[in-house]
């Protein structure tokens, strides 16, 4: 669609939904949200919105919240150092060191197919890729062979 098709279409599609009647909705409907919004002014400041609570509260709360915080970071950080958390950690370093070998290898060997790949050339890698695939379906074609004349009535 072109531009200039697209935006007629978009200007009739205005017209068409601002040429459509107010929707009112149901007296029931009306009166049910009317009600939720009515309870909801007068709920309690502590089902209310924190926004919406009071200026005293809202600092107490945020004061209660800081020192939580930072009481748990005091806590993390005298755990870290405890001895009971610090021998299993070293622990699990040092196994985690051989992990890193592992992780050294691998990144090694991947290094090694892409200039691999990059030296041999496509046509190359294509041709290799050709000729396993040819194997595959010969290696298949006498697997099948042989089982049906293993399995053959006589």
């Amino acid at each position: 669609m072109n531009p200039k098709e697209q935006s007629e279409l978009e200007a009739a599609i205005r017209r068409e939904l601002k040429a459509l009647p107010e929707l009112t909705a149901p007296a029931a409907l009306s009166g049910r949200v009317m009600a939720i919004i009515e309870r909801r002014a007068h709920a309690p400041w502590h089902r209310r919105p924190w926004m919406t609570w009071p200026a005293g509260l809202q600092a107490t709360s945020l004061a209660v919240l800081f020192l939580i915080f930072g009481g748990l970071c005091l806590a993390g950080w005298e755990m870290a150092h405890a001895p009971v958390i610090l021998e299993p950690a070293h622990r699990a370093g040092s196994w985690l060191a051989g992990l890193n070998t592992v992780g050294s290898l691998f990144g090694v060997l991947a290094n090694t197919v892409v200039l691999v790949v990059k030296k041999l050339g496509t046509a190359f890698i294509i041709a290799g890729l050709v000729a396993a695939g040819l194997g595959y379906a010969i290696c298949m074609s006498a697997g099948t062979y042989y089982f049906r004349m293993a399995f053959a009535k006589r």
